[in-house]
Order: structure tokens, then sequence, then C-alpha cells
């Protein structure tokens, strides 16, 4: 083997390779090479992010990168990930491209690094805790099989949640009535995503990074549901896209405001948002969550069963707080 660890090239072949090498270690949850060019693009220049590849003979046979984690309290935190060619296991390559994405790292002087892998995936489990990594939640993935969902079971809930003068309104609609719809969706995420369980507190993006998940190509304005209270925003849940899978959809972030919790609102944005789903022809709806996050109860409560689950793994590297959270709906494709 001839191994030649670089950075990786903004071409169509490097993302291609990319995106193969993702898809061969997870099939369920396939990349394009589209999809690794519209994160680079929309990705904020002025956070530390790097990537490599590893080639053997010319081909590109792993990739690595690591990535600033913005969106929590804890400072100097990175997501870091390797993952190699299922041909390639076991010949060193991932140990060669950890090492190597670790020095370019390094001046970042990075304090908590956190990474992730499948908890069937003995070796990567066992590759992370070698060099210091330990498990610091589980984040199980499930699914809803659409032809099977009864939103008349839910009736009750939903028309509940419309006489105290809730109204769930798809941001196709808003964004025609309410020109600071965005804004205040923006708020509102800021308000729900300090509750959802992680390692740290999570903290809101900048307005100008949440603005740029509405021109996602997995976005769909019809399927993006906020609950209304008068003119405050005070709950949301969405249904996206997923990507080469046409007939499967997946769900984002789940919340409702504190003030307004425990009254069905969160059962009622996401019976709209499975019905929406299931009227443009979508089978299948995946998502995950905290294994202790009562989000999940609610999904099994409306029709989810558990599949997949995935470990997020931490090392502290010094002066960093202990874990002790886990993570939101983010749908099935994993920390990437």
């Amino acid at each position: 083997m001839t191994l030649r660890i670089r950075p990786m090239n903004e071409t169509d072949a490097d993302y291609e390779a990319v995106a193969a090498i993702w898809t061969a270690n997870w099939p369920e949850y396939p990349k394009t090479a589209e999809m690794y060019r519209y994160a680079a693009e929309t990705r904020d220049p002025t956070s530390p992010f790097g990537r490599l590849v590893a080639e053997d003979d010319g081909d590109i046979v792993a990739t690595g990168y690591f990535l600033a984690e913005t969106d929590s309290e804890a400072s100097d935190k990175f997501l870091l990930y390797v993952q190699v060619d299922p041909a390639h296991h076991g010949r060193g390559t991932g140990t060669a491209l950890f090492d190597a994405v670790m020095e370019h790292l390094s001046e970042h002087d990075p304090a908590i690094l956190q990474s992730f892998t499948r908890d069937d995936h003995e070796a990567g489990i066992v590759f992370l805790k070698k060099r210091g990594f330990q498990v610091s939640m589980k984040e199980q993935d499930s699914e809803l099989d659409l032809s099977t969902f009864e939103s008349a079971k839910f009736a009750g809930v939903v028309e509940s949640v419309r006489e105290s003068g809730i109204e769930i309104v798809p941001a196709s609609e808003l964004s025609k009535r309410d020109p600071d719809w965005m804004k205040k969706t923006w708020e509102l995420h800021g308000e729900i995503i300090r509750d959802v369980p992680d390692d740290d507190v999570l903290v809101n993006m900048p307005f100008e990074e949440f603005a740029k998940t509405f021109d996602h190509p997995e976005f769909i304005p019809e399927g993006y549901f906020l609950a209304l209270e008068g003119d405050r925003y005070i709950g949301m849940s969405s249904v996206w896209n997923r990507g080469v899978k046409k007939d499967e959809v997946y769900t984002r972030l789940t919340g409702v405001v504190r003030s307004h919790r425990r009254r069905g609102i969160a059962t009622a944005l996401k019976v709209r948002a499975h019905e929406f789903a299931k009227s443009t022809g979508a089978k299948v709806i995946t998502t995950d969550n905290e294994e202790n996050n009562p989000m999940y109860d609610l999904n099994v409560q409306l029709g989810f069963v558990p599949t997949r689950a995935w470990l997020q793994f931490r090392k502290e590297l010094g002066g960093a707080t202990a874990p002790g959270r886990g993570r939101h709906e983010l749908g099935a494709t994993a920390n990437e």
C-alpha cells in the first residue's frame, strides 16, 4: 500500500469519492457529492474546519475531518470523524488518517473532542475507545411506516389544541402573511434548543446561519410547521426530503416553549407533519432521539419503531466540563 494523505480538493472527483466512502459504510443513509458540496458552500468560513483524504495508489480510500462545534456553551469543542472504505479496513489507514487530522486540529487548541459510530459497529467503537473516547450518549433511530399511521387516533388531542387557540401553519403560508416569520422562527429555535438533550447546553446559531436552513435542498416549505398563539411562535416540527431516497422523509427538531408544554401541541404538530408527508406519497418517516428523551416516547405513541442506534463519544483534553446531556431529533443522517 502506498498511502498519501492530503487536504480534500473541491472537485467533483473528491466529492464523489467522499460520498461513496460514506455510503459504503452506511448504506442506510446514502449521501451524494451534491450534498457535500452544498455543505461546503454554506459552511461559515470563519469557523475552523478541515477535511483530509487518504489515497492508495491515487485512489481515495479514506476521509477524515474536524469541525468546530459552535452550537453549545462549551468552548474549543470539535467534532472529529474518520472513515475508511470497507475494502481497506484493517490496514492501518484509519490510524494514519486520524493522526493526520489530529495534527491539523492541534493548531486550534481543542479542549473537547466529539465523534460517533453506530452501536453495531464494533471496530469503530474499539477504535475510538483505544484513543481515549468514552460514550457520552446513545441516540436511537426509529421509523414510522406511513401506511399504518392513522391520524384519527389523535383527533381529540388535535382538536383540543385548536380549541385552546393554537394555530398550526406551514412555512409556505407564514412566509406570505408574516414578513418577520424567519426571524421569529429563529428566536423560537433559540428558546427551544437550550432544553434539547446534549453533552453541553446548546445555544442558537447566528441568524444568518439559521436563514441558510431554508435554502437547503431537502427543505420542504409546506412540511415545515409552526405553532402560533396569536402572533407568538410557540412550537415547531417538520419533515424533510431524504435526498436519493424518494419515498422517505425525516424529522428534524420538534419542540414547544416551556410555558406551553404538556398540552398536546407537539403531538398536534407531528400529526400535521405526518399527514402532509403521507399526502405527498412518502412511505416512511425516520428520526432519532437521545434514548431517554421524552420525544422518543411520543414518537413510539405515534407508531414509530426502533431500528438502529448511534453512540456519541467524547474525549476531554483538559479544562472541559463533564458530559451530562443528550442529543435532539436531527433525522437519521447522524452528525455530519
